[in-house]
This record gives structure tokens, sequence and C-alpha cells, in this order.
């Protein structure tokens, strides 16, 4: 009954028909196909799986970026009246972020991130701090973090050999269970034909 569960089947009392849900094993398959599907090609996939790995906030050039600074509501008490600390940042995706970022990444931030207005621009704020430098810093990290996620949320992650191995014995459970499902369906419906005969 335990396994039944795990692979997302219930069974109601006996002699009643099981609800299914989708097998786990299927889902997770299905994910990674229809992820697989939403890139160019299988070497575009792996440059942005690169792509990933290697892009840090430092490699954000500042001179594509806009920032701006104004007086905060942040703490700070009356620092932040009198100093602009707030931090306002401004990428425009059709033409500053074109300048390092590749296009398939322009492409899932447009795709997947709720952070791009209808200018087709990203602008992101942060009041955090009392200190202007600290927030510029960490409306940076913010930016960085959306370009990442974007990319992301479309790549499936490389499968190793022990969950390559773990995903076909939960396939081979689960083609197992619907073939006893299937025999449990078939005995139902025998016996009822061998009721109706019996009248």
């Amino acid at each position: 009954m335990s396994l039944l569960r795990r692979l997302g089947f219930q069974l109601q009392a006996t002699r009643t028909s099981p609800v299914c849900a989708p097998p786990l094993a299927r889902l997770y398959s299905d994910w990674r196909e229809q992820t697989a599907t939403k890139w160019g090609s299988e070497e575009e996939l792996e440059e942005a799986r690169h792509w990933i790995e290697k892009f840090k906030v430092e490699d954000i050039p500042r001179k594509c970026c806009t920032v701006t600074y104004a007086s905060s509501s942040g703490p700070g008490g009356q620092n932040v009246n009198k100093l602009a600390t707030k931090a306002t940042l401004h990428l425009k995706l059709n033409e500053d972020a074109k300048k390092f970022l590749p296009e398939y990444v322009l492409r899932k931030v447009r795709e997947n991130s709720k952070a791009v207005t209808k200018n087709d621009e990203i602008v992101l704020q942060a009041d955090e701090s009392r200190k202007q430098t600290e927030n510029s810093d960490a409306v940076y990290r913010r930016l960085h973090s959306i370009l990442v996620d974007a990319v992301r949320m479309d790549v499936p992650g490389v499968t190793s050999a022990e969950q390559h191995k773990r995903v076909l014995k939960l396939q081979q459970q689960d083609a197992n269970l619907r073939k006893k499902l299937k025999t449990f369906q078939k005995d139902k419906k025998a016996s009822r034909r061998s009721k109706g005969g019996d009248d």
C-alpha cells in the first residue's frame, strides 16, 4: 500500500475501482522533456547551463545599467530624509542588456520574469540600508538573481547515474502497478459477468 501511495495512487474500499493520479516517474520525465523543448537546440541548453554556473554579479557592467538615488523611507532615521540613499536600477533589455547578455538569456527573462515592465526594461529598488553604496550593491545582487533564476527555470539539472537508476526503478514499479490495476479491473468485470449469468 505504501508503494501505491508513493506513486500517487489511492485505492478505495475493497471491490471498488482504484482512483489513479499521474505516477511521479512519468511526471518527472515529462517535465524534463517539456523543459528541454523550450530551447532552440541541445547546444543552446548546454550553453545556458554553463552560463548559470559562470555568471557572477561582478559580470554585470555598471555602465550598462542606470542607477538613480532618492530619499528613502527605509531605516536610518533623519539620515534618510537628508541623503539620497534609495537606489533604483534600470536595465533596458532591447538596448543595454544586449551588450553583455546572450540572446537566449534575454528571451528567458522576458518569458519567465515578472520584473520586466511593459517598456521592456527591468526596474529594481533597494532601500534596506542607510548607506547608498550598500543599497547600490543590493540592487545589483537582485538583478543578478533575476537574470539567473529566469534561465534556471527552464534548465533541467544533469541527471546523475544514481538518479537515472532511481527513475528507471520508479518507472518499472509504475509499469508493474498499472499491470496489477488492469488485472484488478479485468477480474472485477469478469465477476460482474458471472453474477449476471447466474441470474
